[in-house]
């Protein structure tokens, strides 16, 4: 996990957010809610075996199924969340996430692994923050990293064993309440998805790109857990600020991130700003703002609504149920119309700091409708790119991994250069 310092970078752009075409759409990824599945009723058990007895955790999986995707770090990762919902009237200490699958054990995440992971849902602290205990009548969502080393490894479902501890009653509870148990061990099914991620075209050019909020460890876009749509919708869990740094620096140096020259509360001065934007894939235009005011750098905008927080931004569609989004850009410097046909490498638009954002950046992710915060985020992999190498944990060190990568999503701190 990164510190606040460089969390602090850029506030994500929805909620703080063509052969170049997979096979991959919307319909690929469920959305039902059935996908995961609690221990069984005991209508569903035999006579003699159905007994009254309290679940005390309540756990699905967050809608859609996960779809393997392939990071850099060679890893094939599976994206989702387990939601739980601690219905005991004693706070819940999650001690242990085991996850399997055909019997065989994949993974298992101890307490402070778990604590790591965990965000309640109802409160939204920026940067996020993890949980320790899950109060009593409390949701909260964990947030699950689960990587094989190859795409035929990856299985058709995951089971999840938890288990946890609980504390003392609240007080003014009915009688009953002291039989809920002090341990428990609550079981869920996640459903792995069909087809394969979309892969996209550079939405950059240059070097020195640094993927700062990014999959798959806890930032501002992995926290983005929202009720919206009538659900719990994780609106950013592939969803990459990029950020522009001087790489031969480390990215945090005297209490300064790496990303402008001069004063900083200029806009003009951060390495990021006035770039060019490039389309994906060969899509049409579908939505258009470009008259709102760039922020002044560090300064979050107040009062803004939900509409207005990925500042100037396109949406463009590339394929059925398959939609680009890109946020933050520089008033003015919207360079097509709705209804527009664009190739794959035409600029758009140039980088700005419109919007709910810290710093000049451009946010990017892919979602299978036009809502940003509704719509189903979806996973991608980015055609061609060029590794650099990855930052440390708080950013004081900047570690060299130079070679040409093809079809991966970049993971979190890792830095990226795009073809002129």
């Amino acid at each position: 996990m990164i510190t606040r310092r460089l969390r602090l970078l850029l506030a994500c752009s929805a909620v703080t957010a063509a052969a170049l075409i997979s096979s991959c759409t919307a319909s690929d990824l469920s959305d039902d809610p059935t996908s995961s599945a609690s221990a069984p009723s005991p209508l569903q058990m035999p006579e003699e075996e159905a007994v009254d007895e309290f679940s005390p955790l309540i756990v699905s999986s967050v809608a859609g199924d996960p779809v393997p995707v392939r990071g850099t770090d060679g890893l094939y990762h599976l994206v989702y969340e387990l939601q739980i919902l601690n219905s005991s009237p004693r706070p819940a200490a999650i001690s242990s996430i085991t996850s399997s699958a055909g019997g065989d054990e994949i993974s298992m995440m101890t307490s402070a692994d778990v604590i790591a992971r965990t965000l309640p849902i109802g409160d939204y602290p920026f940067p996020p923050e993890a949980m320790s205990e899950i109060p009593a009548g409390t949701t909260a969502v964990v947030l699950m990293d689960t990587t094989f080393e190859s795409r035929d490894a990856v299985p058709g479902q995951i089971d999840h064993e938890l288990t946890a501890t609980f504390g003392e009653v609240r007080s003014g509870q009915a009688n009953y309440a002291t039989l809920f148990p002090t341990e428990a061990t609550a079981h869920a099914t996640t459903r792995i998805g069909a087809g394969d991620p979309v892969v996209v075209g550079p939405p950059l050019t240059g070097a020195d790109w640094v993927a700062v909020n990014a999959c798959c460890s806890l930032s501002p876009h992995r926290g983005t857990m929202i009720p919206i749509g009538g659900r719990i919708n994780a609106a950013e869990r592939y969803a990459i600020d990029w950020s522009r740094f001087d790489l031969s620096r480390p990215l945090v140096e005297n209490g300064e991130q790496s990303t402008f020259a001069g004063d900083p509360t200029v806009n003009a001065n951060y390495y990021t700003y006035d770039q060019p934007v490039l389309a994906v894939a060969e899509g049409e235009v579908a939505v258009v703002v470009d008259d709102l005011p760039d922020a002044e750098p560090h300064v979050l905008q107040e009062g803004l609504p939900l509409s207005e927080y990925g500042g100037n931004h396109i949406v463009l569609k590339i394929a059925d149920g398959v939609y680009a989004f890109y946020a933050h850009l520089k008033p003015g410097s919207v360079t097509v119309q709705v209804g527009d046909h664009v190739r794959l490498g035409d600029e758009i638009a140039r980088t700005g700091n419109s919007g709910n954002t810290t710093e000049s950046h451009l946010h990017f992710h892919l979602m299978d409708g036009t809502a940003p915060l509704t719509a189903t985020n979806l996973p991608f992999e980015i055609s061609s790119f060029t590794m650099q190498g990855n930052g440390n944990e708080d950013g004081s060190e900047f570690v060299l991994d130079r070679g040409q990568r093809e079809n991966e999503l970049p993971l979190i701190l890792s830095g990226i250069g795009f073809p002129d």
